[in-house]
Order: structure tokens, then sequence, then C-alpha cells
């Protein structure tokens, strides 16, 4: 694996599906919606040949590599539009489409108080401008500004009212636990149209992903099949359609699908779950090789300038077989808790990463921490569950893994006997479906 064939995908990247840059006016007056995304890529990178120190058509290619990069899951175009934005900034510094597209790679990134400085630095001094909205509503999610992500999101949608608001609007009631209303803003985003069959595509699996968290199968199963019929292939749809297999007790199937995923993207998630599937039905080995996969993406990630400490927490959390690893969780959730203290999905991730290493009383204040905003994540109450009984908080152990358990039984793969045994302790049986043998 290569840094130049992984994107470690949050949220950030995930929801600027819609970073689809106006290239008109460059060369040839011809528009880009008239050309595939290759032949637009090739006639701007004429363009730059023929004018090398014209801002506008390396502004233009810029942005395209990086939704390029977006959505063929390729890092190579990162580097190379961070080559042409410190080109423009030789010729023409501190312009609004520079720094926007710098906030987006920064994002792309997981570096998110710089992706902020960029936005903010557009939006004082341009507060209509659209795009650098978006960036402020992602990154101020991100790093856990809740509050300053829904003002920042009423005035993009205030002023443009579309996919890129919509999609957003999503996320922010998911988080707040309205994930009837986050269903509905999702579809509002694909009717709102504008925007590519990649982004279509995408809200569609986004709407996948949230019927799926509800335990909707045939609803996710729907979604995510025409999604991939606006974009085979698309490696998003084609994991959620591994997990609603995985779901319906087919792990065979799932662990096919995933493994047909690897020829072209090594989204972490993807391998992960590859790795607890195969773990699940006696494949020690392969899980074995899958999980080193998901170590070597990170690894390669990381070197091509992204920041990965809260997905490396919870992923060795999860996956540790000694102290040292442990040891080495807790150190990354620290660091992510440096970088974005107010996010509840990093505090989860403390109180997950803590609890598991023994030190239930510091997991404590973390889980009132994650909880605070009402998301509905079953493997965020979960959690919750383990540390409150770690704690003595029985009742309210209780509740939370009955709640975990009825809002989405498909929850885990990897923590089911832990969490079974949890309930015959609390006395909360656990979800029926995990009693249904699997199909071959």
């Amino acid at each position: 694996i290569t840094g130049a064939t992984i994107i470690v995908v949050g949220f950030a990247v995930g929801r600027f599906v819609l970073f689809q840059p106006s290239t008109d006016g460059v060369g040839e007056g011809v528009t880009r919606s008239a050309l595939s995304p290759a032949k637009e890529r090739t006639r701007l990178e004429r363009a730059v040949e023929r004018a090398p120190d014209d801002p506008t058509a390396l502004a233009a290619l810029a942005a395209l590599y990086l939704s390029t990069a977006i959505q063929i899951e390729d890092t190579s175009y990162f580097g190379r539009a961070e080559v042409l934005l410190d080109r423009i900034d030789e010729v023409a510094p501190d312009l609004d489409r520079t720094l926007i597209a710098r906030g987006v790679l920064a994002l792309s990134r997981h570096r998110f108080a710089l992706a902020l400085d960029y936005g903010s630095r557009v939006h004082d001094r341009n507060p209509a401008q659209p795009d650098a909205l978006a960036v402020l509503v992602d990154a101020t999610v991100e790093l856990g500004r809740y509050d300053d992500a829904t003002a920042y999101l009423q005035e993009l949608l205030d002023r443009r009212p579309g996919l890129p608001g919509y999609s957003r609007a999503s996320y922010l009631r998911e988080l707040h636990g309205d994930d009837a209303g986050a269903i509905v803003a999702m579809r509002e985003a694909g009717v709102a149209g504008g925007g590519t069959g990649y982004a279509l595509a995408r809200v569609g699996t986004f709407v996948g992903d949230l019927a799926l968290k509800r335990g909707d199968l045939a609803t996710a199963s729907a979604e995510y099949t025409r999604a991939l019929e606006r974009r085979p292939g698309l490696v998003f749809a084609e994991y959620g359609r591994a997990r609603v297999l995985a779901a319906q007790g087919r792990y065979d199937a799932a662990i096919e699908v995933l493994s047909g995923t690897l020829e072209q993207s090594q989204l972490p998630a993807a391998i992960t779950l590859l790795g607890d599937l195969q773990r699940l039905v006696g494949r020690v080995d392969d899980a074995e090789r899958s999980y080193g996969l998901v170590r070597e993406a990170y690894r390669s990630a990381e070197k091509s300038g992204e920041v990965t400490d809260l997905e490396v927490a919870v992923f060795e959390t999860d996956h540790a077989q000694d102290a040292a690893t442990l040891a080495l969780a807790v150190s990354r959730a620290r660091a992510a808790l440096e970088a974005r203290p107010d996010s509840i999905h990093v505090a989860d991730a403390m109180a997950w990463t803590l609890v598991r290493a023994g030190d239930a009383a510091e997991a404590r204040p973390f889980v009132d921490r994650a909880l605070r905003l009402g998301a509905s994540d079953a493997l965020l109450h979960y959690h919750a569950a383990v540390v409150l009984e770690a704690n003595g908080e029985l009742e309210k152990a209780r509740a939370e893994l009955a709640f975990a358990f009825e809002q989405n039984p498909y929850f885990t793969y990897l923590h089911r006997s832990d969490a079974a045994a949890l309930g015959a302790r609390l006395g909360v049986p656990p979800p029926s479906v995990w009693a249904v043998p699997p199909t071959r």
C-alpha cells in the first residue's frame, strides 16, 4: 500500500462531496459540465502549460485535483494540488479561492484547526462566500464547536440552500439524536440537486448509512444499490452493502464484497470490518493480515500528511492484545483530545481507551462529554455502558446497554460476546437477531 492509494475519510471529507469548483473561463471557453473528468483535467493542465503563472488557471486545476483526490481516493492529487496552490501564492498571494482550496486540503488531512483558520480568513472579508462557509461548518463540527457549526450552517443555508447545506444539516441533526430529521435533510440534499453523479451517489450512501444505523436493513440496502447504479464501484456504497450482508448473517458474502474493495481502495473502516468478520468465522490468520493492512494504511496516511490519532486510538483499543498496545491507544487518544477537546467522538474514544486500559475512574467524565448532544450511535452508548458498569453505576449502565441493543443490533461483531456477557450481568437480553445462525 502506498500513500497515493489511501484516503482516511472522516466526516469532513465525506460531506465535502460538493467541492465542485467552477472552472469556466479557463481555456477554450469550454464549460466543465460538457467534459468528462479526465478530459477536464487534460484541458486545465494544458491551460496551465500555456499560462504557468495565471492564478485563475492554476486555481481551477488545483480545485479539480482536490475533488479528484476525494472522488477516486488517490492522495497523490492532494500533493499535486498543494504544489499548484504554492505557485499561486507566489504570483498572487492570499486569494479567496486559494484559501478555500487550502481549507479543503486541511479538512481532507484532518487538520481541522488549520481548515478553520483558512475558512475564517475568507469569511471575515467576504461573508457571502458559500464555499468558505462550508469549510467552516465542517471544521467546527470536527472540532466539537457545535454551536458555531450551527451558526455557520444557517448562514450557508440562507445564502445557498442546496446540496452542500442540506447534507451538513443532516449531520448536525444526526449528532443531536434526530436521526429521522437527518434522513429528511439528506433526502432534501439529493432532491436539491446541483451535484455530480458522484455527489448524488454519496448522498444516497449517507441515507443508507443513516438507515443502517437505525437497523433498517431494507432501506439501507436499497439506498446502497441506487448509489452503486449512479457510481459503480463506489467504495463507500460497497462498504455499506457489505455491512447489510453481515447484518443479515451472510458473513461469507460480506467478506467477498469487502475483499473486492481492496482492489480499488484501502478504506480502513472497510478493512477493519473485513478482519472482524474473518475472525468471527474462524479465519484468524486472514483477520490478522487484514488488521496489518489497516495499520499500514494509517501509517501511509500519516506519511502523506493526514492526522489519524482518533482513528488509530479506537482501532488499537478494539484490537489490542497486550498492555503496550493499549498504552499506545491511550496516548493517541490524548493527542486527539489535545487537538479536538470538544469533540464528542474524541470524548468517546478517551472513555473507551481508558476503560479498556483499566482506568475506569478517569474514563467516567468522558462518558458525559460524549453523550452530551444526545447522539444515538449504538456503539457510543455501548462504550458508555461498559464505563458505567466499571464504575458501579449499574442502573445507568443498564439503560445505556438497552438503548444500544434496541437502537441498532448490528452495531458490532467484534464485541458481541463481551456485550452479551455485559448484558447477562446487567439483566439486559441481547438482540434476538444475535441468535439467528449465519447463512453461508
